[in-house]
């Protein structure tokens, strides 16, 4: 029976170690987190296929949750990779640095499996906070303080907006389980607290989603927290989010009202983002407006549930997280120990590391939803469903905005491949970054040429619900 929560018995233990490691001054902690983090991602493969129910029903392990739980080790894993010697971050406090990542994972994990809206809360709470203080964890003062005051506020806020949605639908419903809540929507839809505790609640998930209007903190936490950290805000987070929208989102595409409010924001979310996009000239505030533009191409496929929408949607958020990864392994290096990264910063990135500048290639191309890459395949899958559900005008606006954002993503590849000093002094990164460079590139052309796999794999996590 144990074994469908290993993972989160892995990540707690990892928790309690950081923690011991904090209390006395152990800083040799880059190996344990690595060997963690591969032992959590690895006893998901071992918990695949069971089924429980724990906590009366309130966390519930299936294929849903273990696809999602998965997707959430093997970042934690490269996240923890991206970190390694924690450049940008004060080496003093490394131990608490892993502890609160490992409590953030945690808590991620909560969500994914929750199937009642306390546990839910519960497990964004304890996501959430660890994420509010490591973000304050870089070298220097300043700017971050600002930064974090943006990230608590916006996020005190949102998280109030959920808890009172959940006090309306409790109201509402008379219960918190989603199993009560979704059946019962079509008998309240003229309920006024009913509508306004779905409306709350879909705020506090867009927030963690990062899209429109619930954006703003985006951009001043990635430029304003160390990169490392940035990492691990920018994929982790954004899976769960996407977890929980499409296990709920029978509940909000229940009520037709919403299902325009839906649209509208998946295509504003996705033509702000980029245009705000083409304007910056520093690469972590260029990819926190690509984040929003992302946002609203994963609420696509909540339009299309019959048409293997929410397929598409887990999909192409397994592939963002990747991407956005993989981007900010090249970021981390490049910065060094600057925390601002204008896109100045990587000329000539061909001439002092070859692999480096080819990774990006491959991860812009790929972020801008060209061919063959990952990226392409993703929202080819995303429009496809949307389309054949019946909406032309979130498709236009899909294909207008993948050419959209395709200036910025392939200005910051020609910046990285022409130009700079004739003798550029070598790039010198650790011995295992290049090696994991070429095999993230790998996987994102494989995912873009084979997606079958990772397809059915969301397919049957789609099935398990």
């Amino acid at each position: 029976m144990f074994n469908g929560i290993l993972p989160e018995i892995i990540i707690s233990i990892a928790a309690l170690f950081f923690f011991v490691c904090a209390l006395f001054d152990y800083k040799k902690i880059f190996p344990w987190a690595v060997g963690f983090g591969v032992a959590a991602t690895l006893a998901n493969l071992v918990s695949l296929h069971e089924q429980h129910s724990f906590f009366h029903g309130a966390f519930m392990v299936d294929g849903f949750s273990r696809f999602f739980s998965f997707l959430i080790c093997a970042s934690f894993l490269l996240a923890c990779v991206i970190a390694g010697r924690l450049r940008q971050t004060d080496q003093e406090k490394i131990g608490e640095f892993f502890f609160f990542v490992a409590i953030g994972t945690l808590g991620l994990l909560i969500v994914t499996g929750a199937t009642e809206l306390l546990t839910l809360f519960i497990g964004l709470e304890i996501s959430s906070y660890p994420l509010f203080i490591v973000a304050s964890y870089r070298k220097g003062l300043g700017f971050q303080f600002e930064s974090v005051a943006k990230y608590m506020v916006f996020g005190a806020v949102s998280m109030a907006f959920m808890l009172y949605g959940i006090t309306y639908m409790y109201g509402a419903f008379g219960s918190t389980f989603f199993a009560d809540i979704i059946p019962a929507i079509p008998n309240h839809l003229d309920d006024p607290m009913a509508i306004l505790g779905v409306i709350l609640f879909m705020a506090g998930l867009l927030y963690k989603l990062a899209a429109f209007p619930f954006h703003f903190w985006a951009p001043d936490v990635y430029a304003g927290a160390a990169v490392e950290v940035v990492a691990f805000i920018a994929a982790l987070p954004k899976l769960a989010a996407v977890a929980l929208l499409v296990r709920v989102s029978s509940m909000f595409m229940g009520m037709d009202g919403l299902v325009p409010v839906l649209t509208i924001l998946s295509i504003l979310s996705m033509t702000l983002g980029n245009l705000m996009a083409l304007a910056q000239n520093e690469l972590k505030r260029l990819l926190a407006y690509s984040a929003v533009s992302h946002a609203g191409y994963i609420m696509l496929g909540l339009l299309a549930p019959g048409e293997g929408g929410l397929q598409a949607a887990l999909f192409y958020g397994a592939v963002y997280a990747l991407m956005t990864l993989a981007a900010f392994l090249i970021a981390i290096e490049v910065a060094g120990d600057e925390h601002d990264i204008p896109l100045e910063n990587l000329r000539g990135l061909w001439k002092r590391s070859p692999s480096l500048a080819i990774m990006l290639a491959v991860t812009f191309i790929s972020l801008a939803g060209l061919p063959p890459m990952a990226g392409f395949t993703g929202k080819l899958f995303l429009i496809m469903s949307v389309w054949k559900a019946g909406y032309f005008w979130p498709v236009l606006a899909a294909v207008l905005n993948t050419l959209l954002g395709s200036f910025y993503y392939l200005r910051v590849i020609k910046i990285s491949l022409v130009g700079g000093k004739e003798e550029e002094e070598p790039l010198v990164v650790p011995v295992y970054i290049r090696p994991l460079a070429v095999v993230l590139g790998l996987l994102i052309l494989f995912l873009g040429l084979m997606p079958g796999s990772l397809l059915n794999l969301a397919g049957a996590a789609i099935a398990s619900l």
